[in-house]
């Protein structure tokens, strides 16, 4: 499970609402909504799905000769062969023009920190990684050499139809800006400010060669260990998708973060204290506008290079003539983190449990009687590093999105609290007879339906919404890969066993693996995801449909 794509969606502040009031209010709203159709029956062979075969691919995944199964690792090479290979065994086809294999194109930009500088006037140099960086701290800047006078625009807003401008009678011009980088002046209090006047995009207009982005209290104080952060990260790998524009990064000049002492020493130019101008943004008092006096040169040096992992993505074709032509998706991430000098993580739970309950679900698809959708099985890379895999794979489907009826995606279901367990860090681990869902009465109220009346015919495993609420400050319904299909309107139900103390650690072994426990969760994804793709009408989309334009992220 990703920690990078909570970072994509900040909590927002939501009215309390007790966990009681969230189930009273989703069965209410199945009551409300009237009868639904009937489910059909359950899979003949729901019991092919076996702890031992579970742990036969398991054992092989999470070893230690994968070295974790890393995005760009040899070890996840291997472990997406061997993926492919099952499928392929199962009697699944290849879904990428007869492949297994959709490859995803990474733009891999790597910074020479100790060649990019930002000197200031004749004495004064300043250098990457240390006194500034990137202003998207984690990434690595496109390549520049910009020289320019610094010129202090205060807020950095331009908003003349709300009376406000902190570049008016500011000659900035191939100019270098500085700024704030929070704080909303009084006068502005309670306006809409559109991000084109704003920050980067404003200074851009204003015709600045460059951008220094002073930090606010929470920056400042944690600079020591942001950039630490960012100095085990100097790479930045984004996707290449179609939707990119070489143009976009070409029309935005460089930004960089600067730390409590640049931006102290900056301001000493103009005779001011960062800390009483700090102070004074946080109020909303004014700042004034001003030019420096001084030039400076921003010089940053980043080299970048394509790289490429790959999806594993495999096709089982319906019965019917028709609804074969519509697919339910089982999806789940291979991959983990790379390995050190030290140690590997070998990604047992998170989500070797996951990606071994999608091979035996998908077992048991192609073994039993033939559904009447066809299934498509997703092996997820890149979820790591911000849910990458399942994002491309959404930008570039096989199969058009509105063919896809449903996603069922799998991470972390393979550990139990033990009522012995006493450590902290497994407290919202799920005994030996819970799981947590996430997700099912997000779009549909039938599918709501479905997955409880399966649950209760098939598995009684105490489900746990408390992950599902909104208020909830994990925001795991996210953080893995159905969050790409949740936003583009598209069913999902997560299942998860919740974090523990060994998550993104060495520690996440096999031995530690609860294999009954993850064979009844698959069971009843198996057992769900087959009424759904068996039923005569798709799921009917009643509720939140992100894919509509107007309809804000978290609503229901």
């Amino acid at each position: 499970m990703s920690n990078l794509a909570v970072l994509l969606f900040p909590q927002q502040h939501w009215k309390k609402l007790a966990f009681g009031f969230l189930a009273m209010a989703l069965n209410c709203s199945l009551l409300l909504a009237g009868p639904l159709p009937p489910t059909s029956p359950l899979p003949s062979n729901v019991e092919i799905i076996q702890p031992k075969d579970m742990k036969r691919h398991l054992s092989f995944l999470a070893s230690p000769e994968l070295g974790g199964r890393y995005t760009f690792s040899a070890g996840n090479r291997i472990a997406a062969r061997y993926l492919a290979s099952q499928l392929e065994f199962f009697g699944f086809r290849g879904a990428i023009d007869g492949s297994f294999f959709q490859p995803v194109p990474f733009v891999t930009r790597e910074t020479d920190f100790s060649h990019s500088t930002l000197a200031v006037g004749s004495g004064q140099t300043f250098t990457f990684g240390e006194d500034f960086l990137n202003f998207d701290f984690l990434g690595a800047p496109n390549s520049c050499d910009v020289n320019g006078e610094l010129v202090f625009v205060g807020y950095g807003i331009s908003n003349p139809e709300n009376g406000y401008d902190d570049y008016k009678g500011l000659d900035t011009k191939g100019k270098i800006a500085v700024y704030l980088m929070s704080g909303t002046p009084r006068e502005l209090n309670g306006k809409t400010i559109p991000d084109a006047a704003r920050g980067v995009q404003a200074a851009a207009a204003h015709g600045c060669s460059g951008a220094v982005i002073l930090p606010d209290v929470y920056w400042s104080n944690g600079w020591n260990q942001i950039k630490s952060i960012a100095a085990g990260r100097p790479r930045q790998r984004k996707l290449q998708l179609k939707t990119d524009s070489d143009d976009k990064d070409a029309a935005r000049i460089p930004a960089v973060l600067a730390s409590p002492k640049l931006a102290t020493a900056l301001l000493e130019h103009l005779k001011l204290s960062f800390e009483t101008v700090r102070t004074q943004a946080s109020a909303g008092d004014p700042v004034k506008p001003t030019g420096f006096g001084v030039t400076a040169r921003l010089h940053v040096e980043t080299k970048e290079y394509q790289e490429q992992a790959q999806n594993v993505v495999g096709i089982l074709e319906g019965r019917d003539p028709e609804l074969k032509k519509q697919f339910i998706v089982l999806s789940a991430h291979y991959d983990h983190l790379e390995a050190s000098d030290k140690e590997i993580f070998p990604g047992a739970d998170d989500d070797g449990s996951g990606t071994t309950a999608v091979l035996e679900i998908a077992r048991a698809f192609a073994q039993g009687e033939r559904p009447r959708r066809s299934v498509l099985v997703l092996f997820n890379t890149g979820e790591e590093m911000g849910l990458l895999g399942s994002n491309y794979f959404t930008e570039n489907p096989p199969v058009k999105l509105e063919q896809i009826v449903a996603d069922f995606n799998i991470d972390m279901i393979g550990r139990s609290r033990s009522p012995k367990d006493t450590n902290p860090e497994d407290a919202k681990l799920a005994d030996l007879d819970s799981v947590y869902l996430i997700g099912p009465d997000k779009h549909s109220s039938e599918l709501m339906q479905i997955s409880e009346e399966t649950n209760q015919d098939l598995t009684k495993l105490k489900i746990d919404y408390t992950y599902n609420n909104e208020n909830d400050p994990s925001r795991l319904f996210y953080r893995s890969d159905h969050w790409n299909f949740a936003k583009r309107g598209i069913p999902v139900i997560f299942y998860f066993n919740g974090l523990h103390s060994d998550y993104h650690r060495s520690t996440d072994t096999v031995d530690k693996i609860d294999f009954e426990k993850m064979a009844r969760v698959a069971r009843l994804v198996y057992a769900t995801s087959w009424r759904v793709a068996n039923r005569e009408q798709r799921l009917k989309i009643d509720k939140w449909n992100a894919a509509k334009p107007g309809i804000q992220i978290g609503e229901n």
